[in-house]
């Protein structure tokens, strides 16, 4: 798979005529690492995907992923209001884009109510990764390795489900965020439902 990587940041790279030496030195990596990355011969990180398609100008998920044979027109859509709803500890979970089939991540637009520890429910852990984006009011996420984080609209953290964590929502109004979380590898277990 990495030389299918290493093949595409060659072939951006060349569209643009740009040289191995004049991406080096706009992303900063030396000329040896790009050489190894494009001929598969060293892993591609994250970071160095975003600072290579940032260079390119070309989507970094085009580095990241390759499209799987038969689900290249794949679409989803939730309008407002439309999705499913499941209630929890002074939490309202509106699942969004529920209809793909092995899909690798849920997503939900949360609404939090809870302004104590105990209203919430307290610690919860799940398997996989967990991202919020707050989209209104002020949430306070408390975690058992690190010390509470406020987090305001516009913020996103993204972190490890199975670390214990809760919410708690500050001020007057409730605070409504995006949130994703990954499916784990062995997918959902049977019978659930989002």
């Amino acid at each position: 798979m990495q030389g299918n990587v290493g093949s595409k940041i060659r072939d951006a790279r060349k569209e643009q005529n740009i040289t191995l030496r004049d991406l080096s030195e706009r992303s900063g990596l030396s000329v040896s690492q790009l050489s190894k990355l494009e001929n598969g011969k060293a892993r591609l990180t994250v970071d160095v995907a975003l600072m290579i398609a940032g260079v390119l100008h070309v989507p970094v998920a085009s580095f990241l992923f390759s499209p799987k044979p038969g689900m290249q027109a794949r679409r989803s859509i939730t309008r407002a209001g439309s999705g499913i709803l499941h209630h929890g500890n002074a939490m309202e979970f509106e699942v969004l884009c529920s209809d793909f089939r092995d899909k690798t991540n849920i997503f939900w637009r949360v609404t939090l109510r809870a302004r104590s520890f105990e209203e919430n429910g307290g610690w919860r852990s799940h398997s996989g990764e967990e991202f919020i984006h707050v989209l209104s009011g002020s949430l306070e996420l408390h975690t058992v390795h690190y010390d509470p984080t406020v987090l305001q609209p516009g913020d996103s953290i993204l972190f490890d489900g199975e670390m214990r964590h809760a919410y708690i929502a500050l001020g007057d109004e409730p605070v409504v965020m995006l949130m994703s979380n990954t499916v784990p590898r062995d997918g959902l277990p049977a019978g659930a439902v989002v």
